[in-house]
């Protein structure tokens, strides 16, 4: 058994994110302001309903008021006192400038990127519920911070692959602290730094000191009973009323929404918000189940809010599989709290692919080589492999054609076709390169036995210097590169990109619908491996019903998504 150890990021990597300020409203967000700001007597009360769901809108309000007026940050309590200082005329600027993420990007990244906005929408809503109740701070305020407490994380997403990590670790039993400590280190200066960078609320720095929140001790005593039981627990009830608990509370607890909101997980948070808010479980799972409908609703979307997988017939949950960065080693497992966090296993997701056990389980890039000696099998060995592989692919290419829906989400089918080139194909190395959220890089997203390709995944090529890639992108192509025609397509690349591709390579773009998202390369054992006439013609089909079952993917998701939230909407009467 094996076990991955997450390198921490650079320094360098944390002043780049200390940088960013550069994130995308929702598509959405701009279409109705717009659509509000044509007539000329609206007023803020009019749009701040509209603001208020964007959370990266939010944010850059924040940044402009606290820079154009800095003696007035601590009267900023949310996006109407910040449009009050700004004018009418800012909010136009900003929604005519700021880039904007589409609600049907294909890219991989962008829709990580919505869904971490979503779930800061769901988040915002708990804590103003639970804040109007406690009387602690107002509703509004509540939302505001605990809404802008997550932006610390989206720099991470749409920069660097730690953030998906710290996905998978989440939605596989791990907590919010815990996970942070695995992926980004136990140091939370650089937090506390992120976060005074960006201005937040007072509510919101809080949550970033570790004395603002219980220790361990305390956590496991609330998680077990209500301290307004005991007398001799009253620094546990004053510190359940502050407003950091809350949301504490209603971050961790939107979260395990996201990931698993019928698991043991939220259950336990469930009875920690029960405990820490002295509120009855059933009234708190009432609450939660409310802020999903209604966040659900508002924002179109139950993937983000847990929501569409409450309409399954049997508990499921949503797995993150690991990103796959260059810096990952694979290692034997030590006994600790951070590896067993990360090592634990979750229920099945709805998400399996049907092909075979071995493609059910998340292909992991490994920095290190683990070849195995060479051996000389007999022919009726060699010709017993063969027909497997033979079989395999067939079935894969059924599965393909037949029930894309099957595959559950990109991850497994970008999996389970890697697989296919490697079994089915008989080409031993495979790797799938996606475009970013600008469509101007490409970068490694998936890989099936990553060593021939791996230096490729420590780059993002430009696609302004990369002309071989920008022509496959523009339309479904396949080519075949060899040592004999290596320099006639490679003209006009840097010979550092140049490098990086292995000498022998059949290289496809594939796509979901309109346009190319990504190409997929593939080689044998170390790049210089023959590739076979009738192998290229198998990756060439192949990798062509892959841009169709993307496509259908796509469709049937959004249909899917779109009847799930309905029926939950109409069952619970609102």
């Amino acid at each position: 058994m094996t076990q991955t150890t997450f390198t921490h990021p650079s320094a360098s990597q944390w002043e780049e994110v200390l940088a960013f300020t550069d994130f995308p409203i929702l598509q959405e967000t701009r279409e109705q302001l717009r659509l509000h700001l044509k007539n000329p007597q609206v007023s803020f009360d009019e749009l701040i309903h509209i603001v208020d769901r964007d959370p990266a809108l939010c944010w850059h309000l924040l940044q402009a008021a606290t820079q154009q007026n800095p003696d007035c940050r601590e009267q900023l309590s949310g996006a109407l006192s910040c449009l009050s200082l700004l004018g009418m005329q800012e909010l136009v600027r900003l929604v005519k400038n700021l880039k904007v993420v589409a609600q049907d990007s294909e890219d991989e990244g962008d829709r990580l990127y919505r869904q971490a906005l979503i779930t800061a929408c769901l988040a915002g809503n708990l804590a103003a519920q639970w804040a109007k109740e406690k009387g602690t701070c107002a509703p509004g305020y509540a939302q505001w911070s605990t809404m802008l407490a997550h932006s610390v994380f989206w720099p991470w997403l749409l920069l660097h692959g730690n953030a998906r990590n710290w996905l998978h670790c989440v939605s596989t039993g791990c907590d919010l602290i815990p996970a942070t400590e695995v992926i980004f280190g136990p140091d939370s200066s650089n937090w506390q730094r992120l976060a005074k960078r960006y201005q937040l609320p007072r509510m919101a720095l809080d949550l970033f000191r570790q004395e603002a929140l219980p220790n361990a001790h305390d956590w496991q005593s609330l998680r077990r009973h209500d301290p307004r039981d005991d007398n001799k627990q009253r620094a546990l009830v004053h510190q359940c009323q502050t407003p950091a608990m809350t949301a504490m509370l209603a971050s961790s607890m939107a979260w395990h929404l996201h990931m698993a909101p019928q698991s043991r997980h939220a259950e336990r948070w469930l009875a920690l918000a029960s405990h820490g808010l002295g509120k009855p479980l059933i009234q708190v799972q009432q609450d939660t189940r409310r802020a999903q409908v209604d966040i659900s609703h508002q924002q179109n979307c139950g993937l983000a809010t847990g929501l569409s997988l409450l309409a399954s017939p049997q508990p499921t949950s949503r797995e993150y599989p690991i990103y796959a960065l260059p810096s990952l080693v694979v290692q034997t497992p030590k006994k600790s709290v951070a590896s067993v966090a990360v090592a634990t296993p979750m229920p099945t997701d709805v998400s399996t692919t049907n092909i075979e056990p071995e493609a059910k389980q998340p292909i992991r890039i490994k920095a290190t080589s683990t070849t195995t000696p060479e051996l000389s099998p007999s022919k009726s060995k060699q010709t017993e492999t063969s027909d497997h592989g033979q079989a395999y692919l067939a079935k894969l290419m059924r599965q393909l054609q037949q029930e894309p829906s099957s595959f559950g989400d990109w991850h497994s089918l970008m999996q389970g076709v890697l697989k296919g080139i490697c079994r089915g194909v008989g080409l031993e190395h495979a790797s799938v390169m996606l475009l970013d959220r600008d469509r101007q890089r490409l970068r490694m997203v998936y890989s099936e036995n990553f060593e021939a390709l791996g230096a490729l995944a420590q780059v993002r090529i430009p696609l302004d210097s990369a002309p071989l890639f920008r022509q496959l992108l523009k339309k479904n192509a396949c080519l075949r590169l060899t040592e004999s025609n290596r320099e006639q397509y490679l003209r006009g690349m840097p010979t550092a990109i140049a490098e990086l591709i292995p000498l022998q390579v059949s290289i496809m773009s594939i796509s979901a619908g309109n346009a190319p998202i990504g190409i997929v390369l593939a080689c044998n054992k170390q790049g210089k491996g023959m590739i076979k006439a009738e192998q290229y013609e198998a990756f060439r089909q192949l990798c062509t019903m892959t841009s169709r079952s993307l496509a259908a993917l796509r469709a049937n998701q959004t249909k899917q998504v779109k009847v799930e939230v309905t029926q939950i909407v109409r069952s619970s009467g609102t």
